[in-house]
């Protein structure tokens, strides 16, 4: 996988379906056995930058998914990946979560690859808010 190749695999293959409410699709970015580590960027409904969820597999990402994207169909945010760089099996991207009245807040990534989908996801803000 390429730069190109994972900004689209991410934008395209995970992140609109997130902003979309098909987990279904979405889980398909990842390996069956992905570790998906996620700090809160956007504060809604009770989450928030102090809790970090981590996630073992597609099943229980699934699940996870499942119930939250109702919750961000409500507040109608998106996700946007502005960049993405890969070495070999391991790269890293920035993005941001963009609301209804056009303010963002900043997001990183780090992933490992495999086989063509991501294996290992870590994301958190890249500010944290006091």
């Amino acid at each position: 996988m390429n730069d190109n190749e994972l900004l689209h695999h991410l934008q395209s293959v995970y992140f609109d379906n997130v902003d979309t409410a098909r987990p279904g699709d979405a889980v398909k970015a990842f390996t069956p056995d992905v570790i998906w580590q996620h700090t809160q960027v956007w504060a809604h409904d009770g989450h928030d930058s102090r809790h970090t969820d981590r996630l073992d597999g597609q099943d229980a990402l699934y699940a996870f998914m499942s119930d939250r994207v109702g919750e961000m169909q409500v507040i109608k945010i998106k996700h946007v990946v502005d960049e993405a760089i890969v070495s070999g099996d391991r790269g890293a991207f920035r993005a941001r979560v963009v609301g209804p009245e056009g303010n963002s807040l900043g997001f990183v990534g780090w992933v490992e690859l495999r086989d063509g989908l991501i294996q290992r996801y870590i994301v958190m803000p890249e500010n944290f808010a006091a």
